[in-house]
């Protein structure tokens, strides 16, 4: 198989996993029982099926690689029943992918009596959660559905981030370096949270379920205040974030801003259909103390900037960030990564929100498909992410942040925030 280059976003997290762990998860919870040896065959012809396996990587270029009757050497973890689904995860986003040709996917199976959990945990630079979602439906299919296995392998990312999104929306180069600029400047109004030097990069992963409709309910509060659910989600993040998260006392830092990972796939106009990669972007939202402490006043406040996001295009200025902090943090020191993203792009957190009922996942929920969890990394951006998963009439979160920043029971009292702030949502 031909070599493909790392795009942009890949060599920036790249970057980053050099310092620490940039793995993610995605997670399912199925009725029923399954033998782990019918499940790890599943699993590799799904891998199989879909042609992945190991990736060889050299600085600027890498390739899949079929492991082709090696799948005993890289076996199904299977964990007893007892085990604290939180507490696993939090150990996996801390472990790295550091041995010699281990394939970037690492699968896990926990039974229970009447159902049982089904997952991965993988390097987040290989691919992005549309990605990894067509690698647990091949999985799910065979063993639920066996007539839906797709028969054919996912294209491998070929195309570079200009070249998709280059030439695609609203933008011009000099508007947007101009835009990039004042972007600049309105950062250094926005507060930093607190350095806690090494101690930054572990991880820890909190799970949150949200069941009686509560989600369609928030739906049709969005509409009545013409915004998206993602806007009140993120608005909420807001408001746990000034309440609960340690900052850095400054009265020049007032502000707050949040971000949003941001699936750029729609940006290619089709061209990325059935292909396996990694296509993010990021957009960001900051408030002012007057927003954060009027809740309507942020919710328009959010919902206006993320409308100005789209309609000038998220892709090319997230490209043009992106290229921009790769040149700036290649030339800064390990031990500095961190504390040069503190400084330079403050973020309080950020927001992965994707709604599972509108791809294949919403065919088989509630049953057999009882749950859909996704999870984040942090890396050196933003403290915390609250990844959000629809499925059904179920909200799933998992709240990823760094534990020294974010200890039990703070990290709680900001979940909390962001729950009943929903709940009153809802009930309105």
């Amino acid at each position: 198989m031909a070599d493909l280059q790392l795009n942009i976003f890949q060599r920036l997290t790249r970057r980053w996993e050099a310092i620490h762990p940039y793995n993610a998860a995605q997670v399912m919870r199925i009725d029923g029982r399954v033998a782990a040896d019918e499940a790890a065959n599943a699993w590799a012809e799904a891998l199989r099926g879909l042609g992945l396996g190991r990736v060889h990587l050299t600085k600027q270029s890498y390739r899949h690689e079929p492991l082709n009757g090696e799948f005993a050497d890289y076996p199904l973890r299977v964990l007893d029943s007892s085990v604290c689904l939180a507490e696993f995860l939090t150990a996996e986003l801390n472990r790295a992918f550091n041995q010699e040709d281990e394939p970037p996917f690492r699968p896990f199976l926990v039974q229970h009596e009447n159902d049982f959990e089904f997952g991965v945990i993988y390097q987040h630079w290989i691919a992005d959660s549309v990605s990894i979602q067509a690698v647990l439906r091949e999985w799910f299919v065979r063993l639920f559905d066996p007539s839906a296995p797709r028969g054919k392998p996912m294209r491998k990312q070929r195309e570079g981030y200009w070249r998709l999104f280059g030439s695609r929306g609203n933008w011009r180069l000099n508007e947007t370096a101009l835009a990039g600029f004042r972007s600049h400047m309105r950062h250094r109004r926005v507060r930093k949270v607190l350095t806690m030097g090494k101690r930054d990069y572990p991880s820890r992963v909190r799970l949150y379920r949200v069941d009686d409709g509560l989600i369609e309910r928030i739906l049709g509060y969005a509409r009545r205040e013409r915004c998206k659910v993602h806007d009140v989600l993120l608005a909420a993040i807001c408001e746990a974030c000034d309440r609960h998260l340690p900052t850095q006392p400054r009265s020049n830092r007032p502000d707050m801003s949040i971000g949003s990972i941001v699936d750029l796939r729609p940006e290619a106009g089709g061209e990325l259909n059935n292909t396996f990669g990694m296509f993010l972007g990021f957009s960001k939202v900051m408030c002012r103390p007057q927003d954060l402490h009027n809740w309507s006043r942020l919710l328009r406040t959010v919902a206006s900037q993320n409308q100005v996001h789209k309609r000038n295009g998220i892709a090319q200025a997230s490209m043009i960030w992106m290229g921009a902090a790769q040149l700036l943090d290649s030339v800064v020191p390990d031990e500095n990564l961190y504390r040069f993203y503190r400084k330079e792009i403050p973020t309080s957190g950020g927001l992965s929100n994707v709604n599972m009922n509108v791809g294949w996942a919403g065919k088989y929920a509630p049953q057999p498909l009882k749950e859909y969890w996704r999870i984040s990394p942090t890396g050196p951006l933003a403290p915390l992410v609250f990844s959000t998963t629809t499925l059904g009439t179920s909200l799933f979160i998992a709240l990823t942040c760094r534990d020294a920043l974010l200890p039990s029971p703070l990290a709680d009292d900001l979940a909390k925030t962001f729950l009943s702030r929903l709940h009153q949502v809802g009930a309105s």
